[in-house]
């Protein structure tokens, strides 16, 4: 809509056709859609008017004093001439911080121009239109009268910008800190993350992934997908049973009753207050004949120990027996030692011969992409591939997530000065249980000290 280079002529009403334009700005479109220059303004009438097919259409002015004012005013929200007048006396161009200082007092033209360029305005529209739907999702959500109360809330409240302040409303966050966490987890629903909050999940995915196998809490999916990592074929009763033939104490002998024993007291760890067992958790081994035949003939038994039917016990096997698994980075850099020297290859062939001597076979290596970028003796590497297998973790993931997975898989030993902490705090399974595998060792000239063998 354009007004500008309008000829403004004084002139009074006698005796013509007239018609009148109700809509200011109706009258201002029509003059560019005709090409009209000259504009009548009837002081008298309060109008101005304009020449057409030997008509004078009229319209009020509302106060303005030519119709380029009055566009200004239309497209920077005045209500009315008096205030677009008022502001532009005082060098406001917007009718929304014109508001702000008559109305609620903000004279500081600096914080009133950060208002209008951090687009605050526009803000401001966006959650009058969207305040039911915030209010939906949280009746608690803060009132705000205009766009200073947005920008003091926003700021007050540590959020990045208006943006996200909404954003958060959106979803039933009042608080920044707890938005951005649930943000930063995979939340957008506040309800949502409470709940996951409060059953113990870490993060979003895990909280789905339990959802799609209607498990309610975190401590729950990693007891159940433990089992099933180890052997997803077999019932979970199984499974269990398993992992904890593979914690028994080596050369012992473990009755049928006491591994029934021990099976019914872990049990308990899958049980609700009322003593029944999770709904997902599965079972096969309903009687003691069950039982027998599992032990006796299960190959995954084997593994651990020979079955004595005359004895009705399982002589669990010495560890020499069992497979085992090598921290890589952890011995090359020889943790813990008393001097500190560069990771070597050396170190982890020190570590093979030393397992193999004490009758170790299936023996590996898993370490982290970066190490061999470290190595003092990287020459050595072929010699190391001949001596075990030697596994690389992908670049940019620790070796740790693939070394604690391989034991969750096999129940095996794990050599390793490491203590896993940080896994401990977000893994109930290697808080409670990854110790039992772990082997400490310390290498020095006189050779490999490890007090578990």
């Amino acid at each position: 809509m354009k007004t500008n280079q309008l000829n403004y002529i004084k002139a009074s009403i006698s005796n013509v056709a007239l018609l009148e334009i109700e809509n200011l700005i109706d009258f201002c479109k029509y003059t560019e859609q005709h090409h009209i220059k000259e504009i009548f303004v009837l002081e008298k009438e309060l109008k101005f008017g304009i020449l057409s097919h030997q008509l004078l259409l009229t319209t009020p002015s509302l106060g303005y004093q030519n119709l380029d004012d009055a566009r200004k005013a239309v497209l920077n929200n005045f209500p009315s001439s008096e205030d677009f007048y008022q502001a532009l006396k005082e060098g406001i161009h917007t009718y929304e911080i014109f508001e702000m200082q008559t109305k609620h007092g903000i004279n500081d033209k600096e914080l009133l121009q950060k208002l209008h360029d951090e687009d605050y305005l526009t803000g401001f529209e966006n959650y009058k239109m969207d305040f039911e739907k915030f209010q939906e999702a949280n009746p608690n959500v803060a009132k705000f009268q205009n766009a200073y109360e947005l920008y003091q809330h926003t700021n007050e409240n540590k959020f990045d910008d208006f943006n996200q302040l909404l954003a958060a409303f959106a979803g039933g966050f009042s608080s920044s800190s707890e938005y951005k966490d649930a943000s930063l987890k995979g939340y957008e629903n506040k309800t949502e993350y409470d709940i996951a909050m409060n059953n113990g999940f870490p993060n979003k995915e895990y909280y789905e992934k339990a959802k799609a196998v209607n498990v309610a809490t975190y401590n729950e999916y990693i007891l159940k997908n433990n089992l099933e990592v180890s052997y997803p074929e077999l019932t979970h009763d199984k499974s269990l049973l398993l992992f904890l033939i593979s914690k028994i104490e080596q050369g012992k002998k473990a009755s049928i009753n006491k591994l029934q024993a021990l099976l019914d007291s872990e049990l308990k760890s899958y049980k609700s207050a009322d003593g029944k067992l999770a709904h997902w958790f599965t079972t096969s081994l309903s009687n003691t004949n069950d039982f027998i035949d599992f032990i006796e003939k299960a190959p995954e038994v084997a593994k651990f120990g020979s079955y004595d039917s005359d004895g009705e016990f399982l002589e669990i096997f010495q560890l020499k027996n069992r497979s085992v698994v090598i921290d890589g980075s952890n011995i090359a850099h020889n943790s813990n030692a008393a001097t500190k020297t560069k990771p070597s290859i050396a170190n982890l062939l020190t570590m093979v011969r030393f397992l193999k001597s004490k009758g170790f076979s299936e023996i590996l290596i898993i370490a982290d992409a970066s190490l061999r970028h470290k190595l003092c003796d990287l020459n050595k590497i072929d010699q190391l591939h001949q001596e075990a297998k030697y596994l690389i973790a992908p670049a940019g993931v620790t070796a740790d997530v693939y070394l604690l997975d391989h034991v969750k898989q096999k129940h095996c030993l794990l050599v390793s000065n490491d203590t896993f902490k940080e896994y401990k705090l977000t893994d109930p399974w290697v808080a409670l249980h990854v110790d039992s595998y772990r082997l400490t060792f310390m290498i020095t000239d006189d050779g490999v000290f490890m007090p578990d063998l």
